[in-house]
């Protein structure tokens, strides 16, 4: 079957094509390449490769607490799992199996969010304890600790170039890591609560999502004035709420056009990325949406909710 890319245009005719179950879903994440989708959640890691549906072909099952985020290798053969049970463990993927390859270890609590750096050499992870460590994958896990947050930090991305790390926490704040400067940091942005998910898109944009219903977007133009005397960078360039009672889950589209959320309305929203302007509203969830993933190329979307049931969306051409 062939599906369309997704765009302003079809975007109201998106729709459902198979689901699966798994439990208590915390993340979604596809491969670099698209040809594996890996699901965490209360019962590890699920991994489908090469197709979508039935029994999962690979588990990953070595943690002792639900698994609260996972992240792919840019290179596409090495998944990094987080779990409430205060580790980080990678897996090599092999022809039939995935293979525990190292356990890292430091957090004192649960380590919530992952992101693996663009050019594949590090791993910055978040804490429940508002820490984030990096982890240099290639002298066997040393690590160096950034302390700036005062809660959980929910959610890290880094910027396409590998100087600036981000992160969101449960402070309300966004913060920005200069790896090229003794990991200074400043506010970016701020939420009038929890920081449930940021977003990036290589025009510079950020965009968040929040408990407080909204969705903000924030020019990371480096030219723009230095912080004020709250000690927040610059103020939101636009921003709309987005879902009641929370949005949970946050993904720019391909072309960085759209904006995919989810929230504690049970419902998908997809947004004009610049103008806030609401495409489509899916319900085909009955609880929350608690993750969302979007294909490397653009044309396949993967929701997780809180009912336990993984959905996979697209447009089949005609």
């Amino acid at each position: 079957m062939k599906i369309a890319l997704l765009a302003r245009s079809n975007a109201s005719r998106i729709r459902p094509l198979g689901s699966v179950s798994f439990g208590w879903i915390s993340q979604l994440r596809w491969s670099p390449s698209g040809n594996m989708l890996a699901i965490a959640g209360g019962e590890g890691v699920a991994v489908y490769r090469g197709g979508f549906g039935g029994a999962a072909d690979f588990h990953l099952r070595g943690h002792s607490a639900p698994v609260k985020d996972i992240a792919f290798h840019p290179g596409g053969g090495l998944i990094a799992s987080c779990s409430a049970d205060t580790r980080i463990k990678l897996w090599q993927a092999g022809t039939d199996s995935f293979v525990e390859s190292a356990t890292l270890t430091g957090h004192p609590g649960s380590v919530e969010a992952l992101a693996w750096h663009p050019d594949g050499s590090r791993l910055a992870s978040g804490g429940a304890d508002g820490s984030i460590r990096l982890w240099d994958i290639a002298s066997g896990g040393k690590h160096g600790l950034l302390a700036a947050h005062t809660d959980e930090v929910t959610a890290l991305a880094f910027d396409a170039s590998g100087r600036w790390l981000f992160s969101g926490s449960r402070d309300k704040s966004i913060r920005r890591w200069d790896l090229r400067a003794d990991y200074a940091s400043d506010i970016v942005g701020a939420h009038d609560d929890w920081v449930r998910e940021i977003a990036l898109s290589p025009a510079g944009m950020l965009a968040s999502a929040s408990k407080d219903m909204s969705i903000r977007l924030w020019d990371m133009d480096s030219s723009l004035p230095a912080a004020d005397e709250a000690g927040i960078r610059r103020r939101p360039k636009r921003k709309w709420k987005a879902h009641a009672g929370g949005v949970d889950a946050l993904a720019y589209s391909l072309d960085n056009a759209l904006l995919v959320s989810g929230g504690r309305d049970n419902c998908l929203r997809i947004w004009d990325a610049a103008m806030g302007r609401e495409l489509a509203a899916l319900t085909e969830h009955r609880r929350p949406v608690l993750a969302l993933g979007l294909h490397p190329a653009g044309g396949l979307l993967a929701s997780g909710g809180g009912d336990n049931r993984v959905v996979l969306w697209g447009l089949p051409s005609e």
